[in-house]
């Protein structure tokens, strides 16, 4: 038994709706056994915290494990600001036995307004399959070598021809999903697991324990055995099969299917879908699925009690989501009690919002993306304008509504971490819908646990739950604030996964 004393221990109290203090946290066999100090008998192992701030452990209720690790470190585009130093950063991409892939531009904040191409592949990874996959993962370049090699199908959406009708090596739309498929499947099972492993290490040392991992692109009897192969990690990772088939779900044991079940695309590659024309285009994206697929998706997971999840950015996919799940829940909760959950719902409406609320959907939501992209002058006002920009994930309007709001990053689309996701929650662009740091932490820790059907086990510090906690140098509910905060540890069962050191 352990007693960690001088240290500001912060449990979540539904009854007041935020984060209440206690002294110390005493842990047995794993769980945590009393929050009070003076619970501890004699002979029980004192570690003095030194006034450090301990939370329940940090989820992110949305990444994908394999990409955020692959592109760590040079393979890593993000930090080109305009075409020039997007050309020399593809010079420096390695090869991998025949293979030259690397990910993250994001060619709407470059600097003199170009878009990436595939010149650079071709000047210096001639021969060599290439890709590189734009910051969203809706879009991405590939040269000729690759696209001899995909030997995608003529009529295959999202082909971009040049006006010889040639192809140009930018794919989108299911051609995008086509390649990055056969990308990943090429990728070494080696490769592939250690990028994960890296993945968890730089997760463990933010304090996101928590994982709900997206996993799409593998044959059907394949997806056991990768979870299998996650579940080995020192994470808690939550697998996210985004497939359409609940009886799937049913086969692994697991409460939910989906996530990134695609009823849209990206803002960024204009493939989202939207009511209206984007401002910089006279496109309006489209829609991925019929309504009638969606309508046997959702009723077929409403009958088995599993959790169905979809990706809906657009207006338009947010309300083909809502109206089906009004035509399968009857405008109710679901009557299974099952915790249905739309990812994204970046373009909502107050009416998409009320409908949510009513029918008790959980919402996953990612408030970096308001810092990455909002405000004057960033990627939504460019491809929306400045009406339909300021009532972008509408976070306090979410929270205040009384639905279940779950925060995560879609790594590697931001940054894994959760403390910059929290600041991102509390500062807002739109002063109107910023969170508290209490819904800002509630977001990331209780509503997850929440969301993974595991509240009952782990999300918060309380008697009887498993002792999952993150060490923190500085007290955000104190100072209002999680800029500058350091995660010094991070537990798992009681014992330390990660130190900074």
């Amino acid at each position: 038994m352990r007693l960690l004393e001088n240290a500001r221990v912060y449990r979540f109290d539904a009854k007041q709706h935020r984060f209440v203090r206690h002294g110390g946290i005493i842990i047995a066999d794993g769980r945590i056994a009393s929050l009070d100090p003076k619970d501890a008998g004699v002979g029980v192992e004192r570690i003095d915290m030194a006034g450090a701030t301990v939370l329940p452990a940090f989820a992110d209720a949305h990444v994908h494990l394999t990409d955020t690790g692959y592109f760590l470190g040079v393979r890593d585009l993000s930090g080109a600001t305009s075409y020039e130093a997007f050309f020399d950063a593809v010079s420096r991409i390695p090869n991998d036995g025949g293979v030259v892939l690397a990910g993250q531009y994001d060619d709407a904040l470059w600097s003199d307004g170009r878009t990436a191409d595939a010149r650079p592949l071709e000047r210096f990874h001639a021969g060599r399959r290439a890709m590189l996959t734009r910051i969203d993962g809706h879009s991405c370049v590939v040269n000729r070598a690759a696209l001899e090699w995909l030997a995608l199908p003529a009529n295959l959406e999202g082909i971009e021809l040049d006006a010889r009708g040639a192809p140009t090596g930018r794919l989108r739309l299911a051609a995008n999903w086509t390649a990055q498929g056969r990308f990943l499947e090429a990728m070494p099972l080696a490769q592939r697991r250690e990028a994960e492993r890296a993945a968890v290490a730089l997760a463990l040392s933010r304090g996101a324990l928590h994982l709900h991992a997206q996993l799409y692109g593998f044959e059907r009897e394949q997806y056991a055995h990768e979870i299998d192969a996650l579940r080995a990690l020192p994470a808690r990772i939550y697998p996210k099969i985004c497939e359409p088939e609940p009886a799937l779900a049913e086969e692994l044991g697991l409460p939910y299917i989906g996530g990134d079940v695609m009823l849209d695309g990206s803002l960024g590659s204009r493939t989202a879908a939207l009511g209206r024309p984007y401002a910089d285009d006279a496109s309006r994206g489209s829609l991925r699925l019929r309504d009638a697929d969606l309508y046997a998706f959702f009723s077929e997971a409403e009958r088995c009690g599993i959790a169905a999840g979809v990706h809906a950015i657009g207006d338009a996919a947010i309300g083909q989501c809502v109206s089906t799940w009004e035509r399968v829940l009857n405008g109710r909760p679901s009557p299974r009690a099952t915790r249905h959950f739309i990812e994204h719902f970046e373009c909502a409406s107050p009416a998409h919002v009320d409908a949510c609320a009513r029918m008790g959907i959980y919402l996953s939501m990612q408030p970096l993306f308001d810092a990455q992209w909002g405000g004057s002058g960033g990627m939504y006002e460019r491809r929306l304008g400045t009406e339909r920009m300021r009532a972008m994930n509408p976070l306090a309007s979410i929270a205040r509504a009384g639905i279940v709001l779950c925060g995560g990053d879609d790594s590697p689309v931001c940054p894994l971490d959760p403390l910059a996701g929290m600041q991102a929650a509390i500062a807002h662009h739109e002063a109107s819908q910023r969170l508290t740091v209490d819904e800002a932490l509630t977001a990331y820790t209780v509503n997850p646990a929440r969301l993974a059907y595991a509240e009952k086990e782990t999300g918060n510090l309380a008697p009887g739950l498993v002792a999952d906690l993150v060490v923190l140098d500085r007290d955000p509910l104190e100072q209002g604030s999680f800029r500058s905060c350091g995660v010094l540890q991070t537990w798992k069962a009681g014992r330390i996964v990660f130190e900074c050191r």
